[in-house]
């Protein structure tokens, strides 16, 4: 009791009816009406449509570059669920925790309603106007132009961008449209579309132009494999599409189908994966330790076939020879239909586990070249050089779609004071992130729900995504963008058509079951309407694998630096943290951990009984 309630002595008719007081302003309080939010239905209600009644659109989803089948299920004019479309040939009807709640990203409030000058919102008509007005200066002085984006498989969007770049003497511009004064877009001397991916497979790609002379990331058919042999790839967490892989996998292990099927799956990793988890046979290896243990399975193949490189390794393996003797003899004698993936990122390795498929004669069979996948192009080696350009001052315009090089790169400090002294960077990112906070412009694209789209993320397969309403604010498409830069304005509808009229069509199978569509017309409502059509496969020429490419001298094993080797990996929810801010997923448990809404560290029972006698030391820069 406080010393002024002790001076006054409160009788007990005083303190109920003070209580009385209160709690009578206590009701009124509650009996305030509630702020009222309106949810209205359609203001013009399309014909055929039932209020409260659900109507579902194939389309393509944007959560990471695999572009899976979508079934979008929409309720009053707003999508409500998203699932996967059974009759798409890839992902078969499935669908990753990251695309379900991609639809969660579509209200996320921190999402840009607009474009932004210098940090400021602004009108587009004062973003077009003076971007075309920079760009017109930039050519007149021969400055350079870089596009940078991650793996893209939209082929308008790439086609927008090339003519972008190159000007409309490209390839691919049978939809190329004249300016509205009648001219057409030139482009740039000095031009380049930089491609690269937070979560790279450049290896698998340098390693390809190696040994078959095509830089190609191949299809991986693992319901044609009997024997599976994984090396540092998660196929069914995060390694380029898991979904499709997924589905390929379940179709090789069905024990209880007639006929039964049940493929033998071996796992070398570093780390326990959810892919690893499944495996029917598990070994613990080192990264660097990828490496031996496919020499070690190629010196053994080799052998067994015959060939030149018969002579095993003197080092010791990984691990036991024995296990090595009794998995080379089961891949040989499942020869091809047997596969073998590596998810290292060194093309040494990686043109060793071509070696090793050539042997088992995978090509053709279990990896497909003539219809390679789309869905990871990434060229580190350029992206060493655009970053050599921009820290050379020889970049006079900057375009950043899809990726956040300060949050992806290491180096960000310096990476920082390099873009700042870049001219012109515009960022169509839909929300102010590391790097679009540095850029001149932000042009927000919309989002994939909510605007017209097109994949193709393997070679034949091609997707419309046709948007489920109407955007929610002031964004605008990628492609439509670089159409107004062009001073050439067009809708994403029309550019896609367009591109799918001139370039798509054409390309339908002559003798396949697309031959019934007469027109173009019957052709695109089909595709609408399944989500999906296949066309012939537009790839380049692969030659046959080249074995004098391939270095099978013997190499000693190297040794480790210290007691621990870190291996940084990305989280099936979150993949490269373009999902961070997605709630639903963040509270999504790892499959392996169970861990939610947090960073962790993986360690050994011995290792942590160490630790607790000797702490280490972790650091975290995020």
């Amino acid at each position: 009791m406080s010393g002024d309630d002790q001076k006054h002595n409160w009788s007990r008719r005083e303190f109920l009816e003070a209580s009385g007081f209160g709690l009578f302003l206590a009701a009124t309080a509650g009996c305030g009406r509630a702020p009222v939010h309106n949810a209205f239905s359609y203001i013009e209600q399309p014909e055929g449509s039932v209020p409260g009644r659900a109507s579902h659109y194939a389309s393509i989803c944007g959560a990471c570059p695999a572009a899976c089948g979508l079934l979008v299920k929409n309720r009053d004019g707003r999508p409500i669920k998203l699932e996967g479309n059974p009759r798409h040939p890839l992902s078969q009807g499935g669908l990753c925790a990251a695309g379900q709640a991609a639809v969660l990203g579509l209200y996320d409030s921190q999402r840009l309603a607009g474009p932004l000058a210098a940090g400021k919102p602004v009108a587009w008509e004062r973003v077009d106007g003076e971007i075309r007005a920079q760009l017109d200066d930039i050519r007149a002085r021969g400055g350079g132009i870089r596009f940078l984006s991650e793996s893209l498989t939209s082929p308008t969007t790439r086609a927008i961008i090339r003519r972008f770049l190159e000007g409309e003497t490209a390839p691919s511009d049978a939809a190329a449209q004249p300016a509205k004064d009648g001219s057409h877009w030139k482009g740039f001397r000095d031009a380049l579309h930089v491609v690269y991916d937070p979560l790279s497979s450049s290896a698998i790609l340098d390693a390809y132009q190696q040994t078959h002379g095509a830089r190609v990331l191949p299809q991986y058919r693992l319901d044609q494999a009997d024997v599976i042999v994984s090396l540092d790839a998660d196929f069914l967490g995060t390694w380029i599409s898991p979904v499709a892989f997924t589905a390929g996998y379940q179709r090789g292990r069905v024990p209880e189908g007639r006929p039964a099927q049940m493929s033998y799956h071996v796992q070398f990793e570093s780390r326990m994966s959810l892919t690893g988890s499944n495996a029917d046979e598990r070994f613990l290896v080192l990264p660097d330790e990828l490496g031996p243990v496919l020499r070690q399975l190629a010196a053994r193949l080799a052998r067994n076939r015959g060939g030149a490189a018969t002579a095993i390794p003197s080092h010791n393996p990984p691990v036991p020879a024995a296990a090595l003797d009794r998995l080379a003899e089961r891949l040989w004698q499942a020869r091809g239909r047997s596969l073998v993936l590596c998810g290292s990122q060194d093309v040494e390795v990686q043109a060793l586990a071509n070696f090793v498929n050539d042997l088992l004669g995978a090509y053709g069979a279990t990896i497909l070249l003539d219809q390679p996948s789309y869905a990871r192009q990434g060229d580190d080696r350029q992206l060493a050089s655009l970053l050599e350009e921009v820290r050379a001052g020889k970049v006079a315009a900057l375009f950043i779609a899809g990726v956040n090089p300060l949050y992806d790169l290491p180096q960000a400090a310096e990476l920082k004071g390099d873009l700042q002294r870049i001219p012109l960077v515009v960022s169509f990112a839909d929300r102010v992130d590391e790097t679009a906070a540095l850029a001149h412009y932000v042009c927000p694209a919309s989002h994939f729900l909510e605007s017209w789209g097109d994949a193709e993320p393997v070679a034949g397969v091609v997707g419309v995504a046709q948007p489920a309403l109407r955007p929610l604010g002031n964004t605008r498409p990628l492609v439509e963008s670089l159409a107004a830069w062009m001073n050439q304005p067009q809708t994403a509808y029309e550019l896609v058509r367009q591109h799918w009229e001139g370039v798509i069509y054409p390309r339908r199978e002559e003798d396949g079951k697309d031959k019934k569509e007469t027109s173009f017309e019957s052709f695109w409502n089909e595709t609408l309407e399944r989500g999906y059509a296949e066309v012939k496969a537009d790839v380049p020429a692969v030659k046959e694998f080249d074995r004098e490419s391939l270095r099978l001298d013997e190499k000693p094993p190297q040794q480790a630096a210290g007691d621990f080797t870190l291996v940084l990996y990305p989280s099936v929810a979150l993949l490269d943290g373009r999902h961070a801010l997605n709630p639903w997923l963040q509270e999504l448990p790892d499959p392996v951990t169970k861990v939610t809404w947090d960073n962790y560290a993986c360690l050994s029972p011995a290792a942590a009984s160490a630790a607790t006698e000797k702490p280490l030391a972790w650091s975290c820069p995020y």
